[in-house]
């Protein structure tokens, strides 16, 4: 037998309730037979014999009664062999078509018993007991004795005529149960809800916050207390492994520093001192990324100072302005305000916009030039930068933000940049997308909030 099997514990409670409930009700309802005195199946099956044979009566042509048994007597009677019957007039007269053993006893007993009783049964030696009782037909009252009933499918119907009331009041509790229990169901499970919300919202910069307890039912308790002390122990081993990048990239800034100092003082050709301040660009950059990275990952806006964008675009393009016209390249900016006001970490934001511009920059065909864009708003500004290069497939673009992901490795890069891109964005409250530039390219689009008391001027 199949059964099906959901996988929602809310449909499983409560379509396993609601089973229970139901049959629990069908048995009492069948049940009641035998709960009220003086009632039984067999009961219900005279009642379904005695409503058969009075379809079945019928008059000749002198007035005499006859039964002449129904189609759906005759099937009743089929399943059950030891049915009999008979029926007596108010005169005595007995019904042609009545069962002969019948029809003695109830001349002999209906005068006597069956004028004003409710009805009885007689016992016969070894054999099932005879029902005698009166019927109110379209012929008058008449007398009914009938042996041999047995309770079966057909007496269904009977079943809910005699027991009616008692459906009549246990169908609104019913509708009342199939409505009322869902919704119990969803109010018992509403800490669960709550649980899986905060369990969604849960990354590597709110892995120390634990997932709610308040209201869990003992029993899932545990388990929950099991996962936040699984976070917890994730963000110890992170918090030490970030702390260990911070301090690294910290202490790599001074070597790093020094490297190029150094370079600069060495007389060399001007191709071997070009190849030189671009491994140790890179290497700054990659040791900025790590610092920006650490400090984002502690989410501190406690550095967010108001700060004009104009200003800082203008400087980012000066310091890699020499970088993009050693590789062949060219810049423009383009701003549609002189100045604009916004608030914002100043370092992390020019981390963005040169970690953009590099970027930029490598995907640049030689003698092209990278476009840089600034368009303000009242709520809003918009930073642009764009290039002309091989462009970013759709079905990359979802990556290119994840930490580490680089399409081909054997390309030089980290995999950090756009990483830390996005969480800048994100720390700021905007939003970064990849379009594809007309001809072709790649346009990498900021959206940052402006301050609601400063306006673009």
């Amino acid at each position: 037998m199949w059964i099906p099997r959901f996988t929602s514990l809310r449909i499983r409670m409560t379509a396993l309730l609601l089973g229970i409930q139901l049959v629990c009700v069908l048995f009492v309802v069948f049940l009641h037979p035998f709960l009220i005195p003086d009632t039984s199946y067999t009961d219900i099956a005279d009642i379904t014999t005695q409503d058969l044979i009075e379809d079945s009566l019928t008059a000749d042509a002198s007035g005499a009664l006859v039964i002449a048994p129904t189609p759906a007597l005759r099937r009743y009677a089929a399943t059950r062999p030891e049915l009999i019957y008979a029926i007596a007039g108010a005169d005595g007269q007995i019904a042609r078509g009545s069962n002969k053993y019948l029809s003695d006893l109830l001349k002999q007993i209906a005068p006597v018993r069956l004028e004003d009783s409710e009805g009885f049964d007689t016992r016969r030696p070894g054999k099932g007991p005879i029902y005698f009782d009166t019927l109110e037909t379209r012929f008058g009252k008449l007398f009914i004795a009938v042996t041999g009933e047995a309770f079966g499918i057909a007496d269904i119907p009977s079943f809910f005529e005699l027991f009616k009331p008692l459906v009549l009041v246990y169908s609104p509790l019913m509708i009342g149960v199939f409505i009322s229990l869902p919704l119990l169901i969803i109010w018992a499970l509403r800490p669960l809800s709550l649980v899986k919300r905060a369990a969604a919202s849960i990354d590597l910069h709110n892995i120390d916050h634990p997932l709610p307890t308040d209201g869990l039912p003992n029993e899932l308790r545990p388990a929950v207390e099991a996962i936040n002390a699984a976070l917890a122990r994730i963000a110890v081993g992170w918090q030490q492994q970030h702390f260990f990048m911070a301090n690294a990239a910290h202490e790599l800034r001074t070597p790093v520093a020094i490297l190029q100092a150094r370079i600069d003082q060495i007389r060399l050709d001007s191709e071997s001192r070009m190849s030189l301040g671009r491994d140790v660009h890179r290497l700054r950059r990659l040791v900025d990324q790590l610092l920006i990275i650490a400090r984002l990952d502690r989410q501190q806006t406690t550095s967010f100072t108001p700060l004009d964008i104009v200003d800082l675009l203008q400087g980012v393009l000066a310091d890699c302005a020499p970088y993009v016209l050693r590789s062949r390249r060219s810049i423009d900016l383009q701003c549609s305000v002189p100045k604009c006001e916004i608030t914002g970490d100043r370092q992390a934001l020019g981390s963005l916009l040169t970690n953009l511009i590099d970027n930029a920059t490598k995907a640049e065909p030689e003698g092209g030039t990278i476009f840089v864009k600034l368009d303000a708003a009242p709520t809003h500004i918009t930073i642009a930068v764009s290039d002309h290069g091989a462009g970013i497939a759709e079905e990359d673009r979802q990556h290119v933000f994840e930490p580490f992901w680089r399409k081909d490795h054997h390309e030089p890069g980290t995999g950090l940049g756009l990483a830390a891109a996005r969480d800048i964005v994100t720390l700021h409250g905007g939003s970064i997308q990849i379009d594809q530039t007309p001809g072709g390219g790649a346009s990498f689009k900021v959206v940052l909030p402006v301050d609601p008391s400063i306006s673009p001027r």
